[in-house]
């Protein structure tokens, strides 16, 4: 009995342990690698700070290349201008300091929604996740804020957690609409990188919405304080900014002249245009032909065509999961709050994961939102079926390794952009793991299905 409970007490303290080298991790790295960051990025921040440091009420008039929306600047440029450091070298360290803090909290709203989906050995798993390459390397010690965008995500998938715990009152929805709306505020007021999700969190809130209660007049309150909680942050923000004519919100300004990112193939990202086109970095307006032999069938233009295809792409995702949130909230099939967040996981990551693959001009770093997601529904899921098991996560946990060795290849210059080769490697798998989630996603749902009518 003793030796099992000395036992019992070594692997939690392993697990802990774990879990704190990974809250660690990157402060370790940024503070003994100082030089191992994206230069670029950094100095685009450095010049925002200063252009901040000016007058940031007209950051978008003196600041050509100021292309986030107003809270990712605030974060950035004016987190940095905060700091009020000279050197260069410093600032970027004490800045990616900053960003660790939010790879650390995200560990522990990871640890949280772990525990919350009993999940066993929950700190050793958060741990894992905070460890991967993925989860780092493309945040705080690139110098990059995805992870404060990451920090809101989870704080959503919380909340929601928190409302699908037990029956809640109305005006209890009604704060959890307010406060949903505010996150989504958030969400687009910091980086451009969350849009692609935008639509995949309106569904979750719709379902939980009809969950709760399917009356006419409630649906339209309680989607008049989320829109309200959504647009208000951003009226205000526009209140106190100048802005260049015609544009009547930096929304728009940041829209329309921010980026040109899908006017080539890949910006070392990878997709299935990186097998068709002549090089990475080729326009995708130029029309690829498509040939048997020396004749030509047809002729593809990459940025139109993967538009199309993540629509197309994007509508089968919502008939599959559409329909199993119906059939667990509208029918009370599953075990309710669980199943719902399961599946909320899993297509806010294959969302992120499609268009990366169809899309043009995606970077290196936009997978970022993708492994630590799907990870955390394996793990769930795990504990209740066949489908997703410890196969399923052996391959998630691969590929987030892999592609941590991308990223850290492309920091160290051993990937680039004209080489199609490592694009067209990491395409290949990520196609497939894209196939394989879908695959074993339906047949859980089946599964489920199948055990909830008996």
């Amino acid at each position: 009995m003793a030796n099992r409970c000395f036992l019992k007490n070594h692997k939690q303290l392993a697990q802990w342990l774990i879990l704190i080298t990974a809250i660690f991790l990157p402060f370790f790295v940024i503070r003994f690698f100082p030089n191992f960051y994206h230069s670029s990025d950094m100095d685009d921040f450095w010049r925002w700070s200063q252009a901040w440091n000016t007058d940031w009420q007209s950051i978008y008039v003196n600041c050509e290349r100021c292309n986030y929306p107003f809270v990712g600047t605030l974060l950035s440029g004016g987190v940095m201008s905060a700091l009020k450091i000279e050197s260069f070298a410093q600032l970027a360290n004490r800045f990616r300091y900053v960003l660790a803090l939010f790879d650390a909290m995200n560990i522990l709203l990871i640890l949280f929604i772990l525990q919350k989906m009993q999940v066993k050995n929950a700190p050793f798993w958060s741990g894992v996740i905070g460890l991967l390459p993925s989860s780092w390397l493309g945040s705080s010690v690139w110098g990059q804020i995805d992870g404060i965008g990451q920090s809101l995500i989870l704080l959503f998938f919380i909340l929601l957690i928190w409302f699908y715990q037990k029956e809640r009152s109305t005006v209890q929805f009604y704060l959890f609409s307010a406060i949903t709306g505010l996150l989504f505020s958030l969400m687009i007021l910091t980086k451009q990188l969350i849009y692609f999700s935008v639509f995949s969190f309106g569904l979750i809130f719709l379902t939980a919405m009809f969950a709760f209660s399917r009356r006419f007049a409630f649906i339209l309150s309680s989607g008049l304080i989320a829109l309200t909680s959504f647009v208000l942050p951003i009226f205000i923000i526009d209140l106190n900014l100048v802005l260049k004519e015609p544009y009547f919100s930096h929304l728009q300004y940041i829209l329309a002249t921010g980026s040109s990112h899908g006017d080539i193939i890949a910006a070392t990202g990878f997709n299935i245009w990186v097998f068709l086109a002549e090089t990475p970095v080729s326009s995708s307006y130029s029309p690829i032909p498509i040939q048997i032999g020396s004749t030509t069938l047809f002729s593809l233009t990459p940025y139109f065509w993967g538009l199309a295809l993540f629509l197309l792409v994007n509508a089968f995702l919502l008939i599959i999961f559409a329909r199993q949130f119906y059939n667990l909230s509208i029918k009370g099939l599953g075990t309710g709050s669980v199943d719902l967040v399961m599946i909320s996981f899993i297509w806010f990551a294959l969302v992120n994961l499609s268009f990366n693959l169809v899309l043009t001009g995606t970077h290196e770093r936009y997978l970022y939102h993708f492994y630590p997601f799907v990870i955390v529904a394996c793990l769930a899921y795990m504990e209740r079926n066949e489908y997703f098991n410890r196969f399923t996560l052996i391959i998630l946990l691969t590929g987030a390794v892999v592609y941590g060795a991308f990223l850290y290849g492309y920091l160290t210059l051993l990937v680039r952009p004209v080489n199609p080769v490592p694009l067209q490697w990491m395409s290949v798998f990520h196609i497939s793991l894209f196939f394989y989630i879908v695959a074993i996603t339906m047949k859980q749902f089946k599964l489920q299905r199948t055990i909830y009518n008996l």
